[in-house]
């Protein structure tokens, strides 16, 4: 009777330490994706809340208090949370008005390990 060794060729001896290294760094790289998304998506939010307000007839004359309560409302509509109004400035330069949006985001990555997303957008006030 013949006999079917199952011995594996010397150059595919490893190949599972391989596999799963690249499975380890696959699977790190999704966890993190899907974990810096919502940040990105909230910040999408808070650009069409500002973008909306900077649509309105009257935004021109609104106070920076008004503006921070609208934004508020907006997010608050949109569930977006951990985001402080205080981010929104109004900020004079060469005699115009811009309302700077910014702001930093923490996610927790793993254990004390966390990743700061930074977001930055200025709207003009005429």
């Amino acid at each position: 009777m013949n006999r079917i060794t199952t011995q594996m060729p010397a150059r595919q001896r490893g190949a599972l330490y391989a596999t799963v290294i690249l499975l380890v760094l696959v699977g790190s790289v999704i966890t993190a994706a899907l974990k810096i998304i919502p940040a990105y998506s909230n910040d999408k939010i808070v650009q069409s809340a500002m973008e909306a307000i900077t649509e309105r007839a009257d935004y021109t004359t609104m106070s920076i208090s008004e503006i921070r309560s609208e934004v508020s409302r907006s997010l608050q509509v949109n569930r977006v949370e951990n985001f402080n109004t205080e981010n929104v400035n109004l900020t004079r330069e060469a005699g115009k008005e811009y309302i700077d949006v910014v702001y930093e985001t923490r996610v927790p990555m793993v254990a004390n390990i966390s990743a700061v997303v930074a977001f930055s957008k200025r709207y003009d006030k005429f």
